[in-house]
């Protein structure tokens, strides 16, 4: 992964985290205790693990009246409630002046002292319970005398709800949901009528969670909720922000300096406000229909933000756009930011709307790489020669999705003679469990140590031309074979299946110059094939793909080292195995292999980067007690310490498949190397030395290169997974302790110095042979955190 890359990865995984004390909604810490008042339904004897309001009706007469039902997690209805609801109301204004209709609340609040700042909610009134779990709320207001904003009948109104202090047999129970009412007070009408309708709940959820995503101490959960509050014309006193959805939204997925809100925690506790300045959205800020689709059907507004734009939201991004005093336009008589010059709200659509004198908004948005990346796919058409001792011969093909899957060219090509060219094909055994051995004896690799598989060069292009590689024969009719020259190695057991995969980047030319100079970052491919099987069996499916581009996007923030592995979680893992260190891509270390590499900003000689550690230390550091560092190519460390994942890190639905997640985990996934035991004394053209060899201490049996896993000091699978989050001294300490007869509590093969050196012979140092003599027997982590266990994963971690 180029430096770019991940640096980009680790400070876009904060991805939009938002604290509970964020600003807005007036007059609500969410820190407030049970009200002693207990709710009964029927004869329960259980209390529900939440409860749900969901608005009836709305009569806004004098006074103002809310009908509304509150129901638990079951449906069950939840009777006895004497208090807790609290209410939104808004008007949908008509847009005027280049604006479009907002949201225009009737309840306003006072904020640290200034007057009116914020949009608020209400709970002043009576409220009536009917014994059935439906209820009345009165208010002990005229709508119109709450804040003097004028009643206006014949627009779209929406009345918002949310339950607080909930309590039933005597235990506070959290709100599971809020609820929205839209209706037209005139008519009473709940469809046909003005609204607007621009991001939907789902689109949230995708990277929030459902859980995740509630604001405010818990109630406020729904995005048709937030902009009852989040509006034109509310502000954060404590810093002089607006908290316009609009806005506010924007500013936090883009990192802005400007992300800063002082909300009612920190106005209440003394807490200092909530910076999100280092938040930034997963992927490119372009992706807008990520959030806001027009093709949308259950976003009919979101034509808006190609057709509709205003100043101030596209500022929201692009804050080098000078606006106007009060936001409605753009301020710049000199064109030295925006070549149309000074201009109101009104003018935007003359230019940036479809049929406009530039172009739509998403036109402009458009990001080229991610354009032209549909326009290729990967194909493996046959896999042959693929037994012991055989060297596999691989046909494949290039073709274009958008025209017909037409064969590409690979020689005469634009796509493919671009300086820009470069596409590899990976071989990679056994996919029960990589580890790319050559020999019988497992100490040495196909590829580059620890563990890569080889790669071999399939075409590059020089700007001119296109070169094929060894052993690619062009056969004529748009497919190529290769030759891969690669011996698969018998071993015992034999080795199951294999995989071949297509990964790179071919070249395009985004700007239109005819040359073509830019990388297109290509959906790697994968299939898998035969050695000893009957049939091909394929790696493990753990994640779901779909999943990860939930935050990531399609082409664009799965796209690593380079462009060139993209989309493909099983091309992932071809490298990234059990056996992989990143030793090689550290700095020099010239004492010799002793734990402490100095010249690493960690100190430490190397460190796993096996998918099931890497990922889960990177997603959960909020959880774990150390920092995770990995270093990259040109020897670039990479530091994840201070990444965020915008939900519960302990949700593994958001990344896995059903069920993949529990314990125990298969007999084949291998136990993940801790410590090479090895040290680098030199590095070439940014590489370290592949020729330094393990350290021996006084002459260890298990000396060899460090290609050789066989003498690495490994954790076992279970304990590499759950330390890669539960890395505390406790933690680690309870998965290591082992008992009477050699049982442990946990695990029994995590140490405290994970950089022991196997490679002295010390009985304390775990190799793979090691674990595998002593498991299952040595492993009990099952026997409490496995399916019905008493700290089952599922239970522990929330998972439904």
């Amino acid at each position: 992964m180029s430096s770019r890359a991940i640096g980009t990865v680790a400070r876009l995984l904060a991805g939009a985290v938002l604290a509970a004390t964020l600003a807005g909604c007036g007059g609500d810490d969410g820190d407030r205790g049970p009200s002693g008042k207990d709710a009964i339904v029927g004869d329960r004897t259980v209390a529900p693990e939440e409860v749900n309001p969901r608005i009836t009706g709305v009569s806004i007469s004098s006074p103002m009246k809310v009908d509304f039902q509150v129901t638990d997690e079951r449906g069950l209805a939840v009777a006895g409630i004497t208090e807790g609801p609290e209410f939104t109301v808004n008007k949908l204004v008509p847009g005027a002046d280049g604006e479009t209709n907002v949201w225009q609340t009737y309840i306003r609040e006072d904020d640290q002292g200034t007057a009116n700042a914020q949009a608020g909610a209400y709970s002043s009134g009576t409220l009536v319970g009917h014994g059935d779990g439906s209820y009345t709320f009165t208010f002990d207001k005229n709508l119109e005398d709450i804040a003097g904003v004028a009643y206006q009948p014949d627009l779209t109104h929406r009345v918002g709800i949310e339950l607080r202090d909930v309590v039933v047999l005597g235990k506070e129970i959290p709100a599971g949901s809020n609820d929205v009412y839209d209706f037209q007070p005139s008519t009473g009408k709940t469809s046909g009528i003005m609204e607007r309708t621009i991001v939907k709940q789902e689109s949230c959820a995708t990277c929030h969670g459902d859980e995740a995503f509630s604001m405010h101490g818990g109630p406020r959960k729904d995005v048709d909720y937030c902009v009852t509050c989040h509006q034109k014309g509310s502000e954060d006193a404590g810093t002089g922000h607006t908290i316009d959805f609009r806005v506010m939204i924007h500013k936090i997925h883009s990192g802005s300096s400007e992300a800063t809100y002082c909300g009612y925690g920190c106005e209440n506790f003394g807490s200092p406000a909530s910076d999100f300045s280092d938040v930034a959205l997963p992927q490119d800020v372009r992706n807008c229909t990520t959030c806001h689709d027009p093709s949308d059907p259950m976003t009919p507004q979101a034509t808006n933000v190609n057709n509709r734009p205003t100043a101030q939201v596209c500022a929201s991004c692009h804050e080098n756009l000078p606006l106007n005093a009060d936001g409605t336009g753009i301020e710049d008589p000199g064109k030295n930011v925006h070549p149309a010059g000074s201009q109101p709200n009104s003018n935007c659509v003359t230019c940036h709307s479809e049929g406009g004198n530039v172009e739509p908004v998403l036109a402009s948005h458009t990001i080229e790489p991610q354009l032209w990346a549909g326009r290729f796919e990967y194909n493996i058409v046959d896999v042959t020669q693929t037994g012991e001792g055989q060297q596999p011969m691989v046909t494949f093909s290039i073709t274009d999705p958008t025209n017909g899957d037409a064969a590409y060219d690979l020689v005469n090509d634009s796509e493919f003679t671009g300086s820009a060219t470069s596409v590899n094909m990976d071989l990679a055994w056994p996919t029960s469990d990589y580890t790319n051995v050559s020999n019988a004896g497992g100490t040495d690799v196909t590829g580059g140590p620890p563990s890569r598989p080889v790669s071999i060069p399939l075409v590059s292009g020089d700007g001119t031309t296109a070169t094929l590689g060894n052993g690619v024969t062009d056969n004529g009719d748009g497919t190529y074979t290769v030759a891969t020259g690669v011996t698969i190695p018998q071993t015992s057991p034999g080795l199951g299946s294999g995989a071949v995969a297509i990964e790179g980047h071919t070249s395009g030319d985004f700007n239109s110059d005819g040359t073509y100079d830019e990388e297109v970052p290509v959906t790697s491919a994968v299939e898998f094939f035969a050695i000893n099987d009957s049939r091909p069996m394929a790696r493990r499916m753990v994640v779901d793909s779909g999943k990860c581009q939930n935050c990531h996007g399609k082409n664009d923030g799965l796209a690593f080292h380079g462009g060139n592995r993209t989309d493909n979680t099983q091309i992932c893992v071809v490298c990234h195995n059990p056996n992989q260190t990143d030793l090689f891509m550290r700095p020099a270390d010239s004492d010799g292999f002793n734990g402490v590499n100095t010249n690493a900003v960690d100190n430490l000689e190397d460190r796993p980067i096996d998918f099931k550690y890497m990922i889960h230390a990177i997603h959960g550091s909020e959880a774990r007690n150390n920092g995770y560092v990995a270093y990259g190519y040109g020897v670039q460390p990479h530091d994840y310490s201070d990444v965020l994942f915008p939900r519960e890190s302990s949700d593994c639905l958001a990344c896995h498949e059903e069920g993949t997640y529990e314990l125990p985990l298969g007999s084949n996934v291998l136990a993940t190397t801790l410590s090479s035991g090895a040290t680098v004394t030199a590095t070439v053209t940014g590489f370290a030395n592949p020729g330094a060899t393990d350290f021996a201490g006084a002459g260890g049996a298990n000396d060899g290169s460090e290609s050789d896993p066989t003498d690495d000091n490994n954790a076992s699978a279970t304990a590499a997974v759950c330390s890669a989050c539960h890395d505390s001294a406790g933690a680690v300490d309870h998965m290591d302790r082992t008992g009477t007869g050699g049982q442990s509590f946990g695990d029994a093969f995590v140490l405290a110095d994970p950089n022991y050196p196997a490679s002295t012979g010390d009985a304390d140092a775990h190799t793979q042979a090691v674990i595998d003599g002593a498991l299952p027997g040595g492993e009990n982590c099952a026997f409490c955190h496995g399916p019905g266990g008493i700290a089952d994963v599922a239970e522990v971690h929330g998972v439904e």
